[in-house]
């Protein structure tokens, strides 16, 4: 046997150990990947062997360019070394391509292998994340206008931070899939005598642009048909009120500057854009208005579970702590001048993570107020609305990790079916929509 097919051989090896990850999918043996790797390496390494004798020996080439080519081609493999198996990317707030196998289940030859592989691969090889963060940092790090952090930037004209990943636009398909699961969990409520009410929150970039141009935001357009589509050809009750957002804008603020959260003004846009709808169906609701509460103004920022005053999500997570610079703006803050009627009772045990809220001059009627932190700010005005609220968290629960919570269903079914709703409520951010095809999930 030749010494370079011996070498090939050993190479092939090799490089099937370093692919592993290629045909191991879920513990399960890829035999066909496997073969496919192991071929096309062979073939790959013995061709590169005769090459370089050649190379030696007719073009009488030195050993460093020898040494140069074989680093080239063994860099070729680092991609492949170490796939990342997410479904779900942080940074860029979408799901990422799945691998289809040559041979489906039922035996059939899968046409869309090529393409699909090459999907999966983009979304999967080695050091993807890196390099994406880098792209980012490239783009703006000759950029006066801006003040770079790790996972994104703050605008100095305007003091709004953004995160890198919050500029991610779905495409078609992606939405359509994404929406699908909100379908079927109207059918679900249908099912069980309640009504369904879906509020989307658009992204603070789409409301309060960067004024620098270094980073482009897609248009958004294919989403915001497609949910006229479904407004129009069923019967979820779905909204996304970005007119709403961009005119209220024009003298609040919708969105906080350090914080990806709705302020207090957005969520009482989303209220009355909610309301607006269930009072049609429920029409002895009395919708609240800007006469029934107190304002206060602070410049610190109020958006979750504990309802306490802080720098916000964002801001922290950007190392930004520094109050006078960046925490300069007011914002005003709602709070119900009947607000010491409500009775709140909090669960924050293993698996459940819940507030409920009495008050006693709210319409007769039980909802629910499901979804993650972007509702917390709701819950100064949906429970003086209603006699009983359920505030249900789906993620940062005890004992659930963030993969799984977001399999809603699969913890809070039954927490739904034993409160017996007249009315569930499920607010999401666009740019969680990515998680949504997990809903009913096991």
């Amino acid at each position: 046997m030749k010494k370079r097919t011996v070498i090939s051989m050993f190479l092939t090896v090799i490089s099937a150990f370093l692919t592993h990850k290629f045909w191991l999918s879920a513990n399960t043996f890829n035999f066909y990947l496997f073969i496919s790797i192991s071929v096309l390496s062979f073939l790959l390494f013995y061709k590169i062997s005769n090459y370089l004798a050649d190379f030696k020996s007719v073009k009488n080439k030195s050993v460093a360019e020898i040494l140069f080519l074989i680093i080239f081609f063994i860099v070729l493999f680092i991609p492949m070394s170490n796939i990342d198996n997410s479904e779900i990317s942080e940074q860029e707030n979408r799901t990422l391509a799945k691998l289809k196998p040559i041979f489906t289940k039922q035996g059939k030859i899968n046409y869309d292998f090529g393409k699909n592989f090459n999907d999966w691969f983009n979304d999967h090889f080695n050091f993807r994340n890196k390099l994406i963060a880098l792209n980012s940092y490239l783009k703006i790090s000759t950029n006066k206008d801006v003040e770079i952090k790790q996972d994104g930037f703050i605008d100095k004209e305007s003091g709004f931070i953004y995160y890198y990943r919050n500029f991610y636009r779905y495409s078609s398909k992606e939405v359509q899939n994404n929406l699908k699961p909100l379908i079927e969990l109207n059918n679900f409520c249908k099912q069980n005598n309640i009504k369904l009410y879906v509020l989307i929150t658009p992204p603070k970039e789409d409301i309060y642009k960067p004024k620098s141009s270094i980073i482009a935001i897609k248009d958004n357009t294919p989403f915001e048909k497609y949910i006229q589509q479904l407004q129009k050809n069923t019967d979820l009750k779905i909204f996304y009120p970005i007119n709403e957002f961009k005119e209220n804008a024009k003298n609040n603020y919708i969105y906080f500057k350090t914080d990806d959260h709705w302020t207090d003004d957005g969520a009482y846009t989303g209220y009355k854009v909610l309301m607006d709808a269930i009072q049609k169906d429920f029409t002895n609701i009395n919708v609240l208005t800007p006469n029934d509460f107190e304002y206060l103004e602070n410049n610190l920022i109020r958006t979750d579970w504990d309802r306490k005053f802080g720098y916000g999500r964002t801001a922290t997570k950007l190392g930004i702590f520094n109050l006078d610079k960046y925490h300069t703006t007011k914002y005003r803050y709602y709070k119900h001048k009947n607000f010491n009627a409500l009775k709140t009772t909090i669960t924050d045990i293993n698996l459940h993570r819940e507030k409920d809220y009495f008050y006693p001059k709210g319409a007769n009627y039980k909802v629910i107020l499901l979804g993650t932190s972007q509702n917390e700010n709701l819950t100064e005005f949906i429970p003086f609305t209603f006699k009983n609220v359920k505030r249900i968290r789906t993620n940062n629960v005890k004992g659930i990790s963030q993969t799984e919570s977001t399999k809603i269903m699969k913890y809070h079914k039954k927490d739904i079916l034993e409160y017996k709703p007249n009315i569930l409520i499920f607010c999401v951010t666009y740019n969680n929509l990515s998680t949504l095809p997990y809903f009913f999930k096991d």
